[in-house]
């Protein structure tokens, strides 16, 4: 899995899941919480990303602005996530404590495999 600040591709596309080493939610110390990237189907914004996991799984974390799509016209640039983490990615009720991008990977869509089913 790699790393966020590490991609080859500087984006993510819909369907592909952003884990943060800890939930957004509970706090630093906590388990991983994974955000799916979404496509909401407003041409006026970007891509978005819902809770995938934990408790929280099927709601809608965000909506990014428009500005936060690849200069290449489809996904979200990683890049401008990075630059603009602390703004968007933060805890609940921590909001003076930093959730690292640095420890935040990325599971492409279509590397990730499911099990065998019996």
């Amino acid at each position: 899995m790699p790393l966020l600040t590490e991609l080859e591709d500087a984006r993510l596309y819909a369907g592909d899941i952003l884990r943060l080493p800890h939930s957004y939610d509970l706090g630093p110390g906590s388990g991983p919480v994974d955000l799916l990237v979404f496509d909401p189907r407003d041409g006026k914004a970007g891509l978005g990303l819902i809770t995938a996991s934990g408790y929280k799984a099927g709601l809608v974390f965000c909506v990014l602005p428009k500005d936060s799509t690849h200069s290449g016209g489809a996904g979200l640039s990683a890049k401008w996530l990075i630059r603009n983490w602390d703004r968007w990615i933060t805890y609940t009720y921590h909001p003076e404590t930093r959730i690292p991008v640095e420890k935040a990977v990325v599971l492409r869509k279509d590397a990730r495999t499911l099990p065998e089913e019996r």
